[in-house]
């Protein structure tokens, strides 16, 4: 229900009360009700009163039942008004909602048109570039390929002139080839021999750079055998030294056990005691058991004496009477005094035992305290040895963090890159080969770049040479991208030499590559791009050259190995032996071998494929296995021309092709990542990161020990602070009870002194009660002196009772004494026990360490043995080592020497074949330069012809831009007439169809939330006049039921006159007034007034006593009577209390009975003023609450 309800319903209950018992005119409505409306008079001037009761009872249910209904109207109308309004307030919220995506979605579109325009301008923009770039492409092939076509046309031309000119000189000279070859003859057994002596040196220098390397070696394991040594030694004096700390301790502790074991004689003392006082005890049970039979027989004489004596005061009983009376107040007085003497004779024993047993507590106190000196020191020596340690692992934590953090700064160092290493990689990147080997410190291959080597072709050529190399250009084949083929290319190389084998089969060499040979080739192609010819400069290396339109090195070995291996076969085939052989042979009979093998003649040379077989002068003389090699690939004039360098000297750091492909891709890459902001660490950091992981492991591992070894000792440590404890703890009880015992000692002391005194006291009395006994039975002889021997003889029994009583309380106690004293021994013993089994266990755990230490020095004994035999061995082998180096240098010395000779001879040999050379120098350069012509030939129509094809691959490129160009304008054009009014200007265009889609959607989704709103409006406005005319259909109603109301309440009141005088007191009290309610029962009180007796009242001839209930159905008159109470017999009356009337009288308040119903009677005045007061507070907290 509804907080406004229950307001509702608790104030028309609060009105309705107040008009029932006060009569009010007019009811208070629901606030809420004319809050939003004004209501004048809602009661009307029609509402006319009713004639009788049953009118009104009518006009009141039916204005009752109209109100409930308007009520409910109202209820209906209110809620339906409030819904209404949340529904419209949660469409309102859609709409701002609606209205936003619609916004969001304009904004997307326009967005989407915007970028969609510009796009299609940026494309545009783009192709009209590619097309111009096309063009310029277009002219540049036709340009070149007119300039090949020309220089095609005159190498020819220079072709017959070479070969006319070299006719000319074979017919001046026809002896030249012989002189020549007899030239060549000895200078190639010069090379031989030069070469053997210098394989003969290299040898000999290889095996001692070999020993020399294995002694660094040995020197190095025997460094480290030393260290191992000294650290194994270190440690088995540490072990020692524990072990000798755990023999004192084992000693300490054995010690220790004699003092408790069961041999010591402390132990025998406590066991001898233990038997004596066992013995106590079965002689004080066998005592005890002795005389409670006694006690018995004493009893049942005690009881006889007793009969007697009842029997004889029988005989006289007055006499009897008396001295009973004396008797019992003696036996009282004695029986005061036994108790409290057997109090005194307790309490001595208890002092007795208290102070026997403090001398035993202190004695075992004072044995503990010792004990517990002991375990703490026991206690201190382990926390020295865990704080020693503990500080060691500290200091091994310490360096841990140290380099945990180093290692921590060293990897966060290598994440980050700044831009100044961003453009750095890139200017380092852009060096190409350069970047690389400075990177490698490879100064010789730098120089190959920048410096020339002291020879005639270098002169003639250098600067040449240099100018090619100076400046990088992205077509060099130094930069990075050409650098890595070239090392492919290598790969195919090897790859062929290994598959294919030498000549006649032989095996060939792994090649390796150096960075001096990778220079080389990538200078010499640098020269070679755009001219037919060798650099020649630098040899060894000797060199292959290709020109051709791939770069891939397949297509080079295809060239020089495939096509010039056929043609070496078919010579050797003709007889040929020698490479010179050969030559001659091709110059003289080139026809003829071009119709046997198809070779041109231009191709007919065998130069490359016996240099790549390492046999360049094959017949003549050799340079040795290839050993390192270089490659270069670039474009140039005559396509790409490839450079294979092949080096027989070891003089050059080698790396064999995966290594060195690796240690290429690592720098690469490392530039590639630096300059996308990626560091990749160096060798020298990954090194130094291992290093430091392996440092940190190893101290981790020694903490980690260390830890185990700090568990053990707290392990340790914690058994002794458990015994410590369980030793204070126990030795604490111990003084505790000594305490408690001393504090129980002085107590029963005082409590001795005060039973003394009052045992005194009590003597003094029974001996003055004995003389009267004895004056009352000398009063009464004979009777006297019969009752006296048999009291007499009771007494003296009783006396023996008491006797034997003190006998078995004594040899109870003592027997108490004795078990106790016996218990104590046994915890004595325990103890001893519990004692020497702690002490036991330690000594198996220290014996158990020392056994594991004992174990240790031998392991550390063998190890230390191993090593020294390691060592032994090591020495020995270092003797030897250093033996066969001084060999090898005696021998390296005379190889030398041999190298000088045979260099000596091939100089003298060289001169020879220069001196012959000089003689026929223009037969030998006619034959070179128709050699070079053939070659310049072919290379002028390898290059026309790819020449060629590419201009037509420009011309198909320029087409394809064409059409690019026009669909982008029109594409632009589609663009440039978007209109977001008509759906047909991007009916193609999906992304803008999307977007426009969906604002449409969203405009649509918001049309829809207005017109809802609009309809939810007017149901609103609809259901506020609704609710407004139910508010003055219920304010209506709600009148009607006031008039109702008051109306039927004035058929429902009645008068009560009560007159409090009567016929008897004469106007003293007066009248008092009462409104009832008709129809109901009211009790009649009862007045009071002093010296008067209320008797009843009267009604006419109608009497009603007080208490009584009359039924209320008309107006009523009362007359109360009284009778005069007479002097000194007036019983208490309550005073009277005047109270104020309507017309302010003074009348007399009357205690009257309550009323069955609440309405009537006196106190209804008081039940109607607290119903209107709290009707108006309920009403007050409900709008507070409101």
């Amino acid at each position: 229900m509804k907080k406004k309800n229950i307001q509702k319903i608790a104030l028309i209950m609060a009105l309705s009360s107040t008009f029932i018992i006060n009569g009010a005119n007019k009811a208070i409505a629901d606030e809420s009700v004319y809050k939003d409306s004004t209501i004048e008079n809602p009661s009307g001037e029609k509402d006319t009163k009713a004639k009788t009761y049953e009118q009104a009872k009518e006009n009141y249910d039916k204005a009752k039942d109209n109100l409930d209904k308007e009520e409910k109207n109202l209820d209906r109308s209110q809620k339906d008004y409030e819904n209404s309004k949340e529904e419209e307030k949660n469409l309102e919220k859609e709409n701002k909602n609606l209205e936003e995506e619609n916004k969001k979605a304009k904004e997307d579109l326009d967005s989407t048109v915007e970028d969609y325009k510009s796009q299609k301008e940026k494309d545009l923009e783009n192709a009209k570039n590619e097309k111009e770039i096309a063009e310029k492409d277009l002219k540049e092939k036709e340009e070149k390929t007119n300039q090949a076509k020309e220089d095609l046309d005159k190498a020819d031309e220079e072709e017959k002139n070479a070969n006319a000119d070299f006719e000319k000189e074979k017919e001046k000279n026809p002896n030249a080839e012989e002189s020549l070859k007899d030239a060549e003859n000895k200078k190639k057994e010069a090379e031989e021999k030069q070469d053997q002596a210098q394989k003969d040196l290299e040898e000999k220098s290889e095996s001692l750079k070999q020993e020399e390397e294995k002694l660094n070696s040995l020197k190095k394991e025997q460094e480290n055998l030393k260290n191992d040594l000294d650290k194994a030694n270190e440690e088995l004096a540490k072990i020692k030294g524990e072990e000798n700390n755990l023999s004192n301790e084992i000693d300490e502790i054995k010690k220790s056990i004699g003092e408790v074991s069961e041999d010591s004689q402390s132990y025998k003392d406590l066991q001898n005691k233990l038997g004596e006082k066992e013995q106590e005890l079965i002689k004080i049970k066998e005592n005890l058991e002795t005389s409670e039979s006694d006690k018995k027989s004493i009893e049942d004489k005690i009881s006889k004496l007793q009969e007697d004596i009842e029997n004889l005061k029988k005989e006289n009983e007055e006499f009897s009477k008396k001295l009973d009376e004396l008797n019992k107040e003696k036996s009282q007085k004695e029986k005061s005094k036994t108790e409290k003497e057997n109090k005194l004779n307790a309490d001595n024993t208890k002092i007795e035992n208290l102070s026997k047993e403090n001398e035993n507590l202190q004695q075992t106190i004072d044995e503990e305290k010792k004990n517990i000196e002991n375990l703490n020191n026991e206690k201190t020596k382990k926390e020295n040895s865990i704080k020693g340690k503990t500080a060691e692992k500290t200091e091994l934590e310490e360096n841990l963090n140290s380099k945990k953090e180093e290692l921590k700064k060293l990897e966060e160092s290598l994440k980050t890159v700044s831009e100044e290493e961003k453009q750095k990689a890139k200017e380092q990147w852009d060096k190409g080969s350069v970047g690389f080997f400075e990177h490698n410190k490879s100064q010789k291959a730098l120089d190959v770049f920048t410096k020339l080597p002291n020879n005639d072709r270098a002169k003639k050529i250098g600067q040449e040479y240099l100018a090619a190399n100076k400046n990088m250009s992205s077509d060099d084949s130094r930069s990075l991208e050409n650098m890595k083929k070239a090392i492919e290319a290598l790969k195919v190389v090897n790859e062929k030499r290994q598959k294919d084998g030498g000549i006649d089969g032989r095996k060939l060499s792994v090649l390796k590559i150096s960075d001096f040979d990778m220079a080389v080739a990538q200078a010499n192609a640098n020269y070679s791009a755009n001219k037919i010819e060798h650099a020649g400069i630098h040899q060894p290396p000797f060199e292959n050259l290709h020109w051709g339109g791939s770069d891939k090195g397949k297509e080079a070995i295809q060239g020089w190995w495939d096509q010039e291996k056929i043609l070496f076969d078919y010579l050797r085939k003709k007889g040929c032996k020698s490479r010179e052989e050969m030559g001659y042979y091709i110059a003289l009979h080139s026809d003829e071998i071009f119709k046997d093998t198809g070779i041109s003649k231009s191709f007919q040379q065998i130069g490359h494929y016996t240099n790549l077989v390492d046999d360049l002068m094959w017949g003549q003389f050799k340079f040795g296995d290839s050993y390192t090699s270089g490659y270069a690939i670039r474009p140039g004039m005559f396509g790409f021309v490839q450079s294979l360098q092949l080096n027989y000297t070891k003089e050059n750091t080698a790396y064999t092709i995966e290594e060195y492909e690796k240690l290429f891709d690592d720098y690469c890459t490392n530039l590639q990542n630096l300059m996308n902001g990626i560091k990749t660490p160096s060798e020298e950091d990954l090194a130094k990161i291992e290093d430091l992981k392996k440092e940190i492991a190893d101290l981790e591992k020694q903490i980690a020990a260390k830890d185990s070894e700090i568990a053990k000792e707290n392990e340790d440590l914690q058994a002794i602070n458990q015994n410590l404890e369980n030793k204070k703890n126990e030795n604490q009880e111990k003084i505790n009870k000594l305490e408690a015992n001393k504090s129980e000692i002085q107590r029963l002391e005082k409590e001795k002194e005060v039973l003394e005194s009052e045992i005194n006291s009590l003597t003094t009395e029974i001996n003055e009660l004995d003389t009267k006994i004895a004056n009352h039975i000398a009063s009464n002889k004979e009777y006297g002196e019969r009752l006296t021997k048999l009291e007499n003889d009771l007494a003296s029994t009783n006396k023996e009772l008491e006797d034997k009583n003190n006998e078995i309380k004594t040899l109870e106690d003592a027997k108490t004494k004795a078990e106790e004293e016996k218990i104590n021994l046994q915890n004595q013993i325990l103890s001893l026990n519990e004692k020497r089994k702690a002490l036991e266990n330690n000594l198996t755990d220290k014996q158990k360490q020392l056994e594991e230490k004992k174990s240790e020095e031998n392991s550390k004994n063998e190890e230390i043995n191993k090593l020294n035999e390691e060592t032994n061995k090591l020495n020995e082998n270092i003797e030897n080592t250093n033996k066969n180096i001084s060999d090898l240098k005696t021998k390296k010395d005379e190889a030398a020497k041999a190298l000088a000779k045979a260099n000596e001879e091939l100089k003298l040999a060289n001169e020879l074949l220069e001196q012959k050379n000089q003689e026929f120098e223009s037969y030998s350069k006619a034959k070179e330069n128709l050699a070079k012509a053939n070659r310049k030939v072919k290379a002028m129509k390898k290059v026309f012809e790819d020449l060629k094809k590419s201009k037509e691959d420009a011309e198909n490129n320029l087409k394809l831009k064409n059409e690019n160009l026009a669909k982008a304008e029109a594409d632009f054009e589609i663009a440039q007439n978007i209109d977001l009014n008509n759906p047909q200007s991007y009916e193609n265009i999906e992304e803008i169809n999307k977007k426009a889609k969906a604002k449409e959607k969203a405009q649509i989704a918001l049309d829809k939330a207005k017109e809802n709103l609009d309809r939810q409006k007017e149901k609103t406005n609809k259901l506020k006049d609704e609710f407004d005319e139910a508010k003055k259909r219920y304010a209506m109603a709600l009148a009607d039921f006031n008039f109702a109301q008051k109306d039927l309440e004035r058929f429902m009141s009645v008068n009560i006159n009560l007159d409090l005088d009567g016929g008897d007191l004469n106007g003293v009290l007066g009248n008092v007034a009462i409104k009832g309610q008709r129809n109901t029962k009211y009790k009649l009180p009862k007045p009071m007034k002093k010296g008067f007796k209320f008797l009843y009242w009267k009604d006419g001839d109608k009497i009603y006593y007080p208490n009584s209930e009359i039924y209320l159905k008309d107006n009523i008159n009362l007359k109360a009577y009284w009778q005069e109470l007479k002097e000194g017999k007036e019983k208490a009356q309550r005073p009277k209390q005047k109270i104020k009337t309507k017309d302010n009288q003074s009348k007399i308040k009357i205690e009257s009975p309550s009323s069955n119903n609440p309405k009537t009677g006196v106190g209804n005045k008081i039940s109607t003023i607290l119903t209107s007061s709290l009707s108006g507070l309920l009403y007050a907290l409900l709008r507070k609450r409101k």
